[in-house]
Parts: structure tokens; C-alpha cells; sequence
């Protein structure tokens, strides 16, 4: 979703990571592979996530563009602030790859990729 939110004139305020509350999945048959944020009672762990401004005027277009199962909420960050982010329906992680030990969606991407 970053082309569509650079396209909406939204700037990345900061990269920080989740509060440790979080697990992170690989949701299956989704195109392009999306991951799937979800709040644990226990066993979770902080996740690398972005924070971005979006104009309050481009905000209804971008909402428009998140597919289920994904949807936004409130995600509590490291620093305990809460900002609203991207959460995942507990239902749609069935299948699911549990990608939590990566620490983050591009850390997971990255060791997809052949040893060079």
C-alpha cells in the first residue's frame, strides 16, 4: 500500500515498532501477499511498522483501497501511544503462516529471496 499512500500525498512520519502485544502472519491466497497484524493476550512480540500522516481529504480513497480481511483499528506502539494502523480479522488467519519470529513484513520478505 505505499504507492497508494505516496500517491495520496501521505509522508512517513516514522518507523518504530509495535508494543510487545502483537503476532504477525503470512495470510494465505492473498495477491500480492499481504500480512496480518493481530493483538495476543500473551506470547506476542514487537513488530517494525510505519507510521504515516495521510491528508484528511485523501483519507476516505485510501480506506476504499483495504481489502478484507484486513481493516483499520488501534495498534499501541512501543512508546504506548496508540495510533490506528492495520489489524487483521482473527478468522482469516486459519492457514496462516505465523511470520512473528521475523519481526517485521520486510524482514519476512527478505528471507524469502535465494542466498546471493
Amino acid at each position: 500500500l505505499n504507492g497508494q499512500l505516496t500517491e495520496r500525498g501521505a509522508r512517513l512520519r516514522e518507523a518504530t515498532t509495535t508494543a510487545p502485544q502483537y503476532r504477525f502472519f503470512a495470510l494465505p491466497g492473498t495477491k500480492p501477499p499481504k500480512p496480518g497484524l493481530l493483538r495476543v493476550a500473551s506470547g506476542g512480540a514487537a513488530i517494525a511498522v510505519e507510521v504515516w500522516d495521510v491528508p484528511l481529504a485523501a483519507l476516505g480513497s485510501f480506506l476504499a483501497l483495504i481489502p478484507a480481511p484486513l481493516g483499520l483499528g488501534s495498534v499501541t506502539l512501543a512508546d504506548g501511544s496508540s495510533v490506528h494502523g492495520f489489524i487483521c480479522e482473527a478468522l482469516a488467519l486459519e492457514g496462516a503462516t505465523d511470520i512473528t519470529s521475523f519481526g517485521g513484513w520486510r524482514a519476512y520478505l527478505a528471507s524469502l529471496q535465494p542466498p546471493r
